[in-house]
């Protein structure tokens, strides 16, 4: 055929291993918006998510205030008053998102929120810049942070004026990292 090029298509869409990052669903952005009116203060929105991800987590005995949301206010605990949170899973891809309402020096409370507990411990990695944000790498181990929504995953972590923030999958496979990266350049700061 003449003309026709041997080079592979190339895709807008990043890859990630086998995974792609999509643009994420519309509700997503409504949700951000409506969380930052609610708590005052700009919060991490993704706009990119892995295809079919959906809220996934909360405690449905306890009402709609405590179905989890892929980015919401912390509403079903007290404790959690001003705080940030979103789960969304597909497959065995579980992606967590949390905001803080004042800057968490340290990351082990960042991680647990207020359910931190003496001995909540992580492993701290490297650093990576993105959107001039200085993010640090934070592995969270099972054994130091029961309980946590974050158990397991690998975070990234930053802090921007009074507030830090945290988004991480879990870690199930060798594009952890790769992911959590696509994720971090993927995230706008929707202010209220």
């Amino acid at each position: 055929m003449t003309g026709a090029s041997t080079r592979p298509a190339t895709s807008r869409t990043p890859t990630v291993g086998n995974a792609l990052l999509a643009p994420a669903p519309r509700i997503v952005m409504v949700e951000c918006r409506r969380t930052a009116r609610t708590v005052g203060y700009a919060v991490p929105c993704p706009t990119r998510l892995l295809p079919g991800m959906t809220p996934f987590g909360g405690d449905p005995n306890r009402g709609p205030r405590c179905q989890m949301l892929y980015i919401g206010p912390a509403l079903c605990d007290r404790r959690w008053k001003g705080w940030v949170v979103g789960s969304s899973a597909v497959g065995n891809e579980h992606l967590v998102i949390v905001a803080s309402p004042r800057a968490q020096p340290d990351y082990a409370r960042l991680i647990n929120g207020p359910a931190w507990y003496p001995g909540a411990a992580e492993q701290l990695d490297g650093w990576v810049t993105i959107h001039g944000w200085h993010a640090r790498w934070v592995t969270v181990p099972a054994a130091t942070n029961d309980g946590s929504a974050f158990m397991g995953h690998i975070v990234l972590v930053w802090t921007v004026g009074r507030h830090t923030y945290g988004v991480g999958f879990h870690d199930v496979s060798r594009n952890t990292r790769a992911l959590d990266l696509e994720l971090l350049r993927s995230i706008r700061l929707i202010r209220f």
